[in-house]
């Protein structure tokens, strides 16, 4: 081997010990590593959850979101599912939406943040091409995070 080889061979091996070491550490920094969610709502197998965390000093909960198809059948090629906050029954600024996710996989993790009091409600959906269902919760039916 000459020289050169030895430095490729050499920057190849730290190449394959770094990269999954660096996967490990990405992985356990995912928002939704660790998470025990709550199912919302489901939908053939596809599941639309949610947990929360206290934040600002204890005044408001962060909800985080996702939408898990991993076990939907392939038959249903895609869903989508929305969670969004009400304040006296009017819809906010605040809500999520996983966009449309296909079989097999689940969304990214999206989150906001609502009041701890007051007149604040959630209003959630999760549908497909030809099906729906969707309803009314409130922060306290969610597990925390």
């Amino acid at each position: 081997m000459n020289k050169f080889t030895r430095m490729a061979v050499g920057a190849l091996t730290v190449a394959a010990v770094i990269a999954p070491l660096s996967t490990v550490t990405t992985a356990s920094a995912l928002p939704a590593a660790g998470k025990d969610w709550t199912t919302l709502e489901s939908l053939n197998r596809a599941k639309q959850q949610a947990c929360k965390v206290s934040a600002d000093e204890g005044t408001v909960w962060k909800i985080y979101n996702r939408l898990d198809a991993r076990r939907m059948p392939r038959r249903w090629v895609r869903v989508r599912s929305t969670l969004t906050a009400t304040r006296s029954g009017v819809p906010t600024a605040r809500d999520w939406d996983s966009g449309w996710v296909r079989h097999g996989n689940v969304s990214a993790v999206g989150t906001f943040k609502i009041p701890k009091t007051g007149p604040w409600a959630l209003t959630m959906s999760i549908y497909g091409d030809n099906a729906g269902s969707g309803g009314e919760l409130t922060a306290a039916d969610i597990r925390h995070c």
